[in-house]
Formats: C-alpha cells, sequence, structure tokens
C-alpha cells in the first residue's frame, strides 16, 4: 500500500461500525469515508496536490483524520502541526517546512493562528494558499502570490515537526511502513481482541495520535480520544464509553484520577489494562497504584523509529522488556558494567530527518538506529533501560549514568523521586547534583550519602543532594534543563 486510505479500506468493513469517538461525537467508518470525500472534492478545487506540502492545524480530529486520509488518497504529504503552538514557535516551523497549503482554525485558546499565519504567507513570498475555519468547519481561502514552492518527490506521506532540544526546528519522515510499525506494537503490546474499546489520552492533532488514529482504524478496533486536557470533559468522556484499556502518561494518569476522585467518582475501575508511556514511571507512581486492579504495563516508542519493546509483565513486579517481532537490537560501545547505547534495526529503514542529511547519518549507520538510550541486558537476558547517554555525567575522566544513582536512591523508603542531572566543576569537568523528593520531614543528606557509600562506587556518590518539594515539569515530564539551572544558581 502507498497510502493511508487504501490501506485502511482495501479491506472488507461494517461502514456503520462506530471507529472514532471524541467530544463532538462518535464516527463511523462510513462518516470517515464521506469525510475524506468532502475534502478530495476540496482538494479538485486547488489542483493537484502530489508532492506538496499541507500543513494541519485543526483540533477537530474527524476533520484531522479526514484532511490526512484525503491528503495521502491524493498523494500529498500531511504535515501535522499543533494548535498550541505560538507565535515564535510556530514561525520557526513554516519558515522550515514552507507549506505549500495550511489548513487552520482562526484561534485556539485566545492565540490568532490565522493572522500569524497570513502575515508569515505575507513575508514568506512563496504561493501559498491558506484555508481558514472560524467554527462551523466552512473554509474560507485565501491566495498569496509569491514564487513556486518546490515539491516532494519519493513516497513521503508525513512530516512531522518538532521545535527540536536547541529551539531550531528538526522534521522527522513518515510513510506507510511507519505506521504499520506503530500499529504492530498496538496490537502485539495491548493485546488487542475483538471488540476492545481503548482510550487514548495524549496530544490527538500530532504524529503520534495520527498513527495511533490511523492503526486502530486499520485493526477494526474502537478508539476513543479527547480533543483537549479538559478534565471534566475527559472524564465525561470516558464515562460515556466503556473502555477496558487506557494509554496515557503517567503524569496525566495520574491528574485524571485525583480529578475523578475530587469528584466522589472511581471513574478508572473499568480499566483492565492500563498502558503508560512517554516519561519515567517513577517508584511514586507505583507505591500510589500498587493496589489498582488492572494490569500496568508500558511501551516503548521512538519518535523517528515507532514503536520497538513493551513490557509483558506488569510493571509492579518488573519492568523488563520484550522486542516486537522483527525487531533486531545489540549495544554499543560497552563499558565495563555491560552498559551501552541500544541501537535498533528493522525490516522498515528510518527516512531521516527532513532536509538534514547530517543528522540522518549521526543516528542513522549501516542499516542500524542509535536511539541514545542506555541500557543493558539483566540475568533475565531482558533489555533493562538505565538512562538516556545525552544525560551521562563526565566526571573526572569517569562516565556516570544519572539513571543508576536514581534507580539506588529511590530504593530508600524515605525517598519518593529523584532527578540526577551533572554540572560544570571547574577541575573535575562536571559534578553530581542529586535532587531528592523525600517523604519523611527529618531526612538527613548524610544518611542518603551513606546509603549511598555501600551501593554504589565512590566516583557515582552525588556530590551534592539537594532536597526538593516539587520538580518542574514541561510538557509532562521534569524539566532537567530548569533543575541544571537551578543547581548552577546555587553553587
Amino acid at each position: 500500500m502507498n497510502n493511508f486510505y487504501d490501506w485502511i479500506f482495501d479491506q472488507e468493513h461494517d461502514l456503520n461500525k462506530e471507529i472514532l469517538s471524541t467530544q463532538r461525537g462518535n464516527f463511523s467508518y462510513r462518516d470517515i469515508q464521506q469525510g475524506v470525500e468532502k475534502y478530495v472534492q476540496l482538494f479538485e478545487t486547488l489542483g493537484d496536490i502530489k508532492g506538496k506540502r499541507i500543513a494541519l492545524i485543526v483540533p477537530s480530529v474527524y476533520d484531522f483524520t479526514s484532511l490526512a486520509l484525503a491528503i495521502s488518497k491524493l498523494q500529498g504529504i500531511t504535515v501535522p502541526l499543533s494548535p498550541l503552538l505560538r507565535h515564535e514557535d510556530l514561525i520557526s516551523v513554516l519558515d522550515f517546512v514552507s507549506p505549500h497549503i495550511v489548513f487552520t482554525v482562526t484561534e485556539h485558546n485566545g492565540f490568532q493562528l490565522w493572522e500569524t499565519i497570513n502575515q508569515w504567507a505575507a513575508s514568506n513570498l512563496k504561493e501559498t494558499i491558506i484555508l481558514e475555519n472560524k467554527a462551523d468547519m466552512k473554509w474560507n481561502q485565501t491566495i498569496h502570490i509569491g514564487e513556486k514552492n518546490p515539491l516532494e518527490e519519493g513516497q513521503i506521506q508525513i512530516i512531522g515537526c518538532t521545535s527540536g532540544s536547541t529551539g531550531t526546528p528538526k522534521g522527522i519522515v513518515y510513510d506507510v511502513d511507519f505506521v504499520q510499525r506503530v500499529g504492530k506494537g498496538i496490537n502485539i503490546g495491548l493485546d488487542i481482541v475483538d471488540n476492545d474499546k481503548l482510550f487514548l489520552l495524549a496530544p490527538a492533532t500530532g504524529v503520534f495520535g495520527l498513527a495511533w488514529i490511523l492503526s486502530t482504524m486499520q485493526s477494526k478496533t474502537h478508539l476513543v480520544l479527547s480533543e483537549n486536557f479538559n478534565f471534566p470533559e475527559i472524564i465525561q468522556l470516558f464515562e460515556s464509553h466503556a473502555s477496558q484499556k487506557f494509554i496515557t502518561t503517567p503524569s496525566l494518569f495520574k491528574a485524571m484520577d485525583l480529578f475523578g476522585k475530587s469528584l466522589g467518582k472511581q471513574v478508572l475501575n473499568q480499566v483492565s489494562l492500563l498502558s503508560v508511556f512517554g516519561e519515567l514511571v517513577t517508584k511514586e507512581f507505583l507505591q500510589t497504584y500498587s493496589d489498582f486492579p488492572a494490569k500496568i504495563m508500558s511501551f516503548l516508542g521512538i519518535t523517528e523509529f515507532g514503536t520497538v519493546m513493551y513490557t509483558e509483565n506488569d510493571i509492579r513486579n518488573d519492568m523488563n522488556w520484550t522486542l516486537l517481532p522483527n525487531i533486531k537490537y545489540k549495544f554499543d560501545s560497552l563499558s565495563e558494567e555491560g552498559i551501552g547505547e541500544l541501537i535498533y534495526q528493522s525490516e522498515r529503514p528510518f527516512l531521516g530527518y527532513y532536509q538534514r542529511p547530517d543528522l540522518t547519518s549521526e543516528v542513522y549507520k549501516d542499516g542500524w538506529f542509535f536511539s541514545g538510550d542506555l541500557g543493558r541486558t539483566n540475568d533475565d537476558g531482558k533489555i533493562e533501560l538505565v538512562g538516556r547517554k545525552k544525560d551521562m555525567i563526565k566526571k573526572g575522566g569517569q562516565q556516570v549514568i544519572p539513571g543508576e544513582i536514581e534507580n539506588v536512591l529511590e530504593k530508600h523508603p524515605d525517598v519518593l523521586r529523584v532527578v540526577v542531572v551533572g554540572i560544570p566543576h571547574p577541575v573535575f569537568g562536571e559534578q553530581i547534583i542529586a535532587f531528592v523528593q523525600k517523604n519523611r520531614s527529618d531526612l538527613h543528606r548524610q544518611e542518603l550519602y551513606e546509603y549511598c557509600n555501600l551501593r554504589i562506587a565512590r566516583y557515582k556518590i552525588p556530590d551534592q543532594i539537594r532536597f526538593i518539594e516539587e520538580f518542574p515539569m514541561v510538557q509532562g515530564k521534569i524539566d532537567k534543563v530548569a533543575l541544571r539551572k537551578k543547581a548552577t544558581e546555587q553553587e
């Protein structure tokens, strides 16, 4: 299959079967087909879109999905962009990907998206079509005249854009094979059976959300997902659908659970399987939900490469990873302790970063993708993740993996959570700072130093242990940049 529409609809479906649900309603295969046909007709008024980059800033999941399928069917390239982007990030991404066509709502959460995009197009000096929707999904067209914008070649289906860790936009190229790999991970990792209904709480209109929507649609699995992070609306949506399997990040699950309990509702008791992803599963989370009646598992996906591993057992018992079929792995640059960078190989190659062959060659060598994850093989022959290569601390010629120290300290009964970072040191290059969230008010640093001294090598013992009440968060994850800044300022 060379497009998503054929991948889904070149098989027999009950067209009346509901396959997608959001706050806006329930949608059947027939509804999706009708939405695709509506947008195919709209694109026909705009001319041939083959090879054109089409940006979608469309919070409505139904219209977002219909548009993406229509674009794929007509051999265009979908560029999903978050409606939460604001002026600088939005302009930066638009400059980078230079879309031929942009679909956008007028405003989102008070920010004037259309106005910003229209100003960008006016200064871009390239031919650009903007389709704006105020609220009724009727599209108003604005055409900016300019020089011809080059077309894409090859089998590109999606360009996923991020602002990048340095603030410079980065694009990743995807095709149908990538989404098929995501689908395989969903079916195996979640043990999908007939009549399953999945509830996904994650950004719905990005690459990740689109991959889940298309994969579950192809496998005939009903997907329920929220179009926003308004918890009263999310709980209402969840209560209206008997979803057996719930997929989200640990922090979003905890937030939803706490909000439900504040309303006097045990909204999550109907779940038979909870799958968490996207961020570290902490000791605090596992303790909090030690009695949660459903199985808790996890899966590991790489933005560039798709789903690669999942946990077969309940992660409250162990956090050992199992590879998906047709994924090979090995460790690069093994240390004396048996720790190395995990690299993966698949039957479907990584297509690369958009217009950045230099970045592609850094992570994709001889058919192997260098993940940046550090791991080892445990006594049971299973993969154990220990940290990220970019977080490694180099102290006095020794390489220190923060995750090892965090794992040791989090086994202390009076410690809830630990984050270890490195900051500059004038003699040793870097020093080790451990931020500790404690659950015993009279816990002293010296007790933790002595605890470490009995369990890890001397050079790995934190140079400083600092207690912290709450960790700074960004996009649902601990903000290590803010912690490094905090540690440096306190020197």
